[in-house]
């Protein structure tokens, strides 16, 4: 029988916490920006949709990449390559975690309960089963699946899918390349055994590291126009612009000279970002 330890291992704990930090923080700029009253209720349904649906996406995502996971030293004791947990009962727990989390957000939202399926979408059909295996640019259209939580945060809160909301949910999509591909280059060889045609593997370190570079400059310029278009004082354009700036020019002096122990550095250096950065966004609704 399978541990409590299984059941939450599959559901990878920190990143779900880090989505749904985006997805909270959306959730109070919406409101913010049209001057709605916070209801407990309708905050916590909508919390609790979208993180039964993000734990059953990712624990659905650990069921198909079984075989892969146990070719990786990185992953190969995960519950289900180590057999800890059947694969049978991960997709089980993880369809009935996405179904529940999909029939609470339809009930806040039919929009809410749509991002959630782009979701779901996004990371198991397009980044999983269609992309991860075959291209190095997997994690482009894959990423969007990370963005969800964020939109969905958004949507729920002003009932509609609105560009400033898809604005917040580009962020951590022009951050996703940094937090997979330094990660890749990391355990190069992990992703070798495992035949993922992750970017840096395909070009090279060096020419991966600029395309990084590229998304973060892009990154730096959404997080700019966002404080445009949401209701976001200026310590958050001051604060999110510096931090942004500040992994930009990390990056650049990273592709200046790669190695496999910067890339290390710099993608524990990604998350913190993007955390800084939502914080930064929460400070700058709720003071302003």
């Amino acid at each position: 029988m399978p541990d409590v330890r299984s059941f939450l291992e599959v559901i990878k704990p920190k990143q779900t916490t880090l989505l749904m930090v985006t997805c909270v923080v959306a959730y109070v700029i919406a409101l913010k920006l049209h001057e709605l009253p916070f209801l407990i209720t309708h905050f916590s349904a909508t919390f609790i949709a979208t993180i039964l649906a993000v734990a059953g996406t990712t624990a659905l995502n650990m069921w198909l990449d079984r075989d892969i996971d146990a070719l990786m030293c990185r992953t190969r004791h995960r519950p289900v390559p180590s057999g800890r947990l059947s694969p049978t009962g991960c997709a089980v727990y993880g369809s009935t975690l996405f179904l529940a989390g999909f029939v609470i957000g339809w009930a806040v939202s039919p929009f809410l309960a749509l991002v959630l399926t782009l979701g779901l979408f996004f990371d198991i059909i397009v980044y999983t089963i269609m992309l991860k295996r075959k291209s190095p640019y997997s994690i482009v259209l894959g990423g969007l699946a990370g963005a969800m939580p964020c939109l969905a945060g958004w949507t729920a809160a002003a009932g509609r899918i609105e560009l400033a909301g898809v604005l917040a949910a580009m962020i951590i999509l022009l951050w996703i390349p940094a937090h997979i591909w330094y990660l890749s280059m990391y355990f190069e060889e992990d992703y070798r055994n495992a035949r993922i045609p992750m970017l840096p593997l395909v070009v090279g370190m060096e020419r991966a590291s600029w395309a990084i570079v590229l998304s973060i400059a892009f990154m730096l310029v959404t997080v700019a126009i966002l404080s445009f278009v949401a209701p976001l004082n200026g310590v958050y354009l001051v604060v999110s612009t510096l931090i942004v700036a500040f992994y930009l020019y990390k990056a650049v002096k990273f592709a200046l000279s790669p190695s496999r122990e910067k890339a290390k550095q710099m993608y524990k250096l990604a998350s913190m970002t993007l955390g800084m950065v939502y914080f930064s966004m929460l400070i700058g609704a709720i003071s302003g």
